[in-house]
This record gives structure tokens, sequence and C-alpha cells, in this order.
């Protein structure tokens, strides 16, 4: 790291680390184990908020706030929980199991729970009181359990005060897991090893990061680092920093250095005594040197420490004179997205690492390797370009390859002024900017947000009413596909672009995933309180376009309801997300005698799904097929948790204020009793009595 002065480790980090290590020796919760046991079978959708072993599904229970009570037992929202795949597929969200009952909360949406043999890994706000008693739940806790509940720790491995910290667990071949997180304020990321506690920074003074985008269990973290001139160095400026900078990559297993201890000769702040703090600059970095973009106006004095592969022979390969400045756009596709700016020239051009041809050269030249447009050719193939700007490949891109004819061929997908464009990158310089072949996917469609690429189809985002809209169409089809008027999106429902029903999702929460065939979004809709929900996952588009027509009939026979009978069709409503007219039905409850018979009667036909157009002119038999009726919203997507109480109260009571008429005779008869007696308190009760008979009558007469 360039640092100023030796870090000092407070004091409370020291014990908690103490306190991290002893957790992993067995300071657990008590906790029985769950019906199921721990389930055996391939871990799929890793690191996501929801994660699938075997037979089982883990997913968090819905976006709860980090300061929400976090005492262990008591948490429904935001805890984690389990259900089988046979449950899933048959309805029986009832038999879905609590597994964590802590909040598995952090700000980095990146990031969720991670499994690892029996155990299941995860963040969580402070549970631990100061010595005064408060609980600083923005603090983040890295914890495990065991896959059947039990074993969680009462501890931490690893305590952080920034609730937003980057974090993955990876595991390495031996099977121990590490815990990567980000600190962003001291620029270090770190490899915590739960297994021994040990804490090691794999570098520190980092520009730029990325960790894999595609695989959140990818150890491989590549980052930049500046370079410190030799003889610039002092405690209280760090030094003087090249315009060129470095790209490193790192495992999240690395202990130590590949170039051994680094001579700090010249990085010494002279007006200090040997042996004073921060007398010698400190350098933390376990990483390979990747690219170095030192230019040839560096003579061997001039060189640093820093540049692995300098010598007077590689100096007379470089291209640049200022040399090059590297900025990581992302990891993904099997590699890393980087710019490369020439700094002669100020000229950035994009380029592309792939990961595995970098790793299978022997010999590489972190100086050689430099990629320079009609000059030297990278090592190999293991670096290509992608774009001569840098406007199109973006970190909000998405990337992938395809083999053709024995190799992978790049492809990238973006948004621009509302079009959604396929490119597939070309080998060489003869084809404009390296594209190929561009292909307009779908168009008008402002302000889209590309998510992933699952099964052939892009799934994507646009604004919706309280959250996210959420669309998908298929990406790899011929341009011919795309026409509307004439090609397969004509008549093809795969190549045009497909909403999923009126569902909005939380937009600050995870975004959607697919996991067995099933969608999983936390609803952001109304009555809803953002738990998460699922529907089984159309197999194509035109089995979405049915269940939206399905959808669309249902909510327009509701609206049909209102052109006549307003109330009734808010009956509708009720029900529809209520799934019963109970509250409505009981001649005893509050509503009963607030509505019209035929308001009742109508509303109950479409609840049972009857022909009553001979009475009313609406016929709801449509609204069934089978065993299966459509007036319900849990025929399209459901809830998959538990619900806490506060959460479900406040989702009847919505439902009821909004959809319910109110009885306002309790208003007036409030107002009746204190504001007319005020005024008429010389008259007598007479006349507050007969307010109040006035009042029941009125109400009385709405019953028929």
């Amino acid at each position: 790291m360039l640092k100023l002065f030796k870090k000092l480790i407070p004091l409370l980090l020291v014990a908690a680390l103490c306190v991290g290590v002893l957790a992993g020796c067995g300071t657990v919760y008590s906790a029985s184990p769950l019906e199921g046991g721990l389930p055996q079978g391939e871990v799929t959708s890793n690191g996501g908020f929801v994660v699938q072993k075997g037979d089982y599904i883990y997913f968090i229970n819905g976006s709860a706030d980090y300061s929400a009570d976090n005492t262990y037992g008591d948490v429904v929202k935001g805890s984690l929980m389990r259900i089988t795949v046979s449950a899933l597929e048959s309805g029986d969200y009832s038999s879905a199991q609590t597994v964590v009952p802590l909040l598995v909360v952090s700000q980095d949406f990146t990031s969720g729970v991670y499994i690892y043999g029996d155990y299941v890994y995860y963040a969580t706000p402070n549970t631990l009181g100061t010595m005064q008693g408060e609980v600083q739940s923005s603090y983040l806790d890295f914890k495990s359990t065991r896959l059947d509940g039990t074993g969680t720790m009462r501890h931490y491995y690893v305590q952080v005060t920034d609730n937003a910290t980057v974090y993955r667990y990876v595991q390495a071949e031996d099977g121990t897991v590490y815990l990567v997180y980000v600190d962003s304020t001291e620029t270090e990321i770190h490899s915590y090893n739960t297994a021994t506690g040990t804490d090691t920074v794999l570098v520190s003074g980092y520009s730029d990061y990325a960790l894999n985008a595609d695989d959140c269990t990818d150890p491989t973290i590549y980052y930049t680092m500046p370079v410190v001139k030799k003889n610039t160095y002092t405690a209280s400026s760090g030094g003087e920093q090249y315009s060129y900078n470095q790209l490193y990559r790192v495992s999240a297993f690395a202990t130590e250095s590949p170039y051994g201890e680094t001579d700090m000769t010249g990085y010494t702040d002279s007006s200090l005594d040997e042996g004073d703090e921060n007398y010698q600059m400190e350098y933390v970095n376990l990483g390979t040197l990747v690219l170095d973009g030192v230019g040839n106006d560096r003579d061997a004095y001039t060189a640093t420490p820093f540049n692995r592969d300098w010598t007077e022979e590689v100096r007379d390969q470089i291209v640049s004179s200022a040399g090059y400045s590297y900025d990581i756009v992302k990891d993904t596709a099997g590699g890393v997205i980087f710019t490369q700016t020439n700094l002669d020239q100020n000229q950035a051009f994009v380029y592309r690492l792939d990961d595995a041809a970098y790793t299978a050269v022997q010999g590489w030249n972190s100086i050689t390797a430099n990629p320079a447009r009609g000059a030297n050719a990278s090592d190999g193939d293991a670096i290509t370009p992608v774009s001569v700007t840098t406007t199109k490949p973006t970190e909000s891109a998405l990337f992938y390859t395809v083999e053709e004819g024995g190799a992978d061929v790049l492809y990238y997908i973006y948004v621009s002024d509302g079009t959604i464009t396929r490119v597939r990158v070309s080998e060489t310089a003869t084809s404009a900017d390296y594209i190929e072949e561009s292909v307009d996917i779908a168009k008008q469609q402002t302000d889209a947000s590309l998510l992933f690429l699952q099964d052939g189809y892009l799934y994507y985002s646009m604004a919706g009413t309280n959250g996210n809209a959420l669309y998908r169409l298929r990406y790899d089809g011929t341009a011919d596909q795309y026409n509307i008027l004439e090609g397969d999106a004509y008549d093809n429902d795969d190549y045009k672009p497909t909403r999923y029903l009126e569902i909005d999702y939380n937009s600050s929460w995870y975004a959607p995933e697919i996991v067995a065939g099933n969608l999983f979004f936390c609803n952001a809709e109304s009555y809803s309180e953002n738990y998460v929900y699922t529907m089984a996952n159309p197999a194509n588009n035109a089995d979405l376009v049915a269940l939206n027509e399905r959808y669309d009939d249902t909510q327009t026979l509701i609206d049909d309801i209102a052109e006549n009978f307003s109330d009734a069709s808010n009956l509708a409503q009720y029900y529809y997300y209520a799934e019963n007219l109970d509250a409505v039905l009981d001649t005893e409850g509050d509503y009963y005698d607030l509505y019209e018979q035929e308001d009742l009667d109508l509303a109950q036909a479409f609840a049972n799904c009857e022909d009553v157009s001979s009475r009313f002119h609406l016929n709801f038999t449509s609204l069934k097929e089978g065993e299966t009726v459509y007036n319900v919203r849990s025929a399209f997507y459901t809830m998959l948790g538990s619900v806490a109480e506060a959460d479900d109260e406040t989702i009847r009571d919505a439902l009821k204020t909004d959809l319910l008429l109110a009885d306002d005779t309790a208003t007036d008869d409030t107002g009746w009793t204190w504001q007319w007696a005020a005024i008429f308190v010389p008259v007598g009760v007479v006349v507050i009595a007969a307010a109040v008979v006035t009042a029941v009558l009125v109400r009385r007469r709405k019953r028929r």
C-alpha cells in the first residue's frame, strides 16, 4: 500500500478479530435440527439471494432494514429460509422452514448467501451490544450456520463498520472457505481464512478493482495500482506518482507475494531516522503483475522495484514514451475487460484479457504483453481488442462468448437511447470499431437496465410503478428475426420484448433470479411488503404472453365490474389479493351491512367463477380452467416464505382501508359527540342523541 504511515489497528478491531477466531470454536445458538436434515447434491446460484443445494432451495425471506430487530429467533422478514423443490412445485409454501432466524441483510446486493459443504455463509447486522448496552446495527457481521439450522455463530468471523462492504465467500480445493471483503476506506482487499482465523491483506492502496460479475465464487480479483517515483516518498505526502499505472490479479488464497520481499531502497523519508514510524513506505501487494504501463522514457535509475519485468532490452520494445494507464471495465465472460490509454496520445481502447489463455502463457512479460495497435502484439491470444471507443462496451453491458469454428468469439450487449444492441466483436481492425456485426434486438426500451443472460434469454428491467418492471427476449437471433414487420418477431414472441405480467420488483435490493425453473423476486407491489415471491418461469415467451393474457383478462373483468358496480369491483380486487371474502360476508362483522346485496352477490360470483350474465351481464367462467382459478394473485405468483405478524397486519389493514367500504359513523359519532356537545351544551343532550340516530339511519339505508 502507498501509505503515509503504518496503520494503527484499533484495540476494538483486535478484540473483534480475537472474538472472531473464538467464534469458529463452537460458540453457537441453541437450535434443534430441521426436519429433512442436511441436503446433499450440487449447489447452484451460489452467492445470490436464492441458492439451491440438492432438493432444497435456500432464500432470503424479503428485504428488511438493517436497523430492524435482529434478536436471534425473533426475525421473520429478512431471515434465511428453505423449501424443498417438490414443495415449491406443488405450491406447498407453508412447508418452508426458517434456517437462520437472523437478518440476512447487507447493502452489497451483488453478493448474498453461499453454501459450501454443510454450511451456509452470510452477512448479518451486528447483534452484540457495547459495554453501554448499545447495539451497533450499522456494523456488519460475517457468520455461518449449518444447513439444518443448527450451529449459528453467536459471534462472527469478521466484523466491519460499513454495511455496504463488498464481500464474497470462496472455497479452496482443500475445502477451506475464505471470506473476501473490501475495506474501501483503507483501500484494502482482505481474505479471511474461516478455518484458522487468519486475516490476510491481499493488497493495500489499490486504485480500482473488479470481482467476477458472473461467478461470485471465483477467488480471482483484478485491480490496478499506482506507482510511486523513487526518491520522492515522504511520510507527509506519500510520494509523487507516475501517470502510468499497473494491472494486477490475486487469488483469495494468497499468503505471500510471488516476488518475495520488495527492495524498498529509495522509498524512505530522509527527514526521519531509521526505526521511526513511517520512515519507510509501506507496500502490501500479494498479486501478480499482469500489465505494467511503464513507458520507454524510463532509464535504469528511475525504474522502480515495482516494474518487475523491466530490462534495457524490454525498454526497446515499449511503444509509448509516457506509458499506459488501465481502467477495469468488468470481470466477466472468462476474463477481464479493461481500457488501456496510451498516455502519449491520451487515447483509450478497450481490450479483453482471457483468463485461460493468460495462465497458459509461459514466461509472461507484463511490459511486452501490452497491446498496441499496429505495433507489439500481445503474448499469444491472451489479450484481444474489443473496441476503439469506450462508449459501448461499458460496465453496464453484458459480455459472453460463443464457440464458433473451434474458437471463442466475444459478444456484448449494450443499451443506447432506448435501443438494445448486440455486437459480435471482430478479430481484426478491418471492421470499424472491431464490430463485425451489430444487431438491434429491441427498440424503444427507455432506460432499460440489462440484468443477466440465461438459457438464451436476455433479462432486463425498466421503470415500474413502485419498483422495476421485468422483461425478457431472446438475444441470440439473426438480424432478420428481430424485424417486427416481416421477420420472426412479427409472429414469434421470443424475439419481442415481453414483460412479466405487471410485476414490480424492489429496485433497491437483489435483482430477480431464476433457480430450478422458477423466478424469484422481491415484490415491491402494494400489499406485498417487500417479501420474496415466486412463479414458475415460462419456458418461452409464447407461454409468457399467454400468461400475460390470462392476467389481463382477470384485470379486465375487475374493471368491467366497475362500470356499474364500483363497490363490487373493489370487492373483487380485494378477493384477488386476500383470496377470501370472510371479512365482508361475516354478518356480525364491520362490513356486511355496508354493502348492497347485489354487490355481495356479484363479488361472490367473481370468487366462484360463475356466469351471472342473465343478472349482471358478466361472465366469470373464463377465470377457471380445470382445477386452476385465475381470480387470485397466487395463480400468477405467490409469496414464498413466512410473514411477520406486523407485516401481515399491515397488509390486511391496507387491503381493508383501500378496497372495502368504511363505516363513517364512528367518525361522525365522535364528531357529533364532542364538537356539537361543546357548542350546544346549553340546549341539552337531545341534539346529540338526534344526531347519532340520524347517522345510524343513514348507515342502515345502504342495505336492502
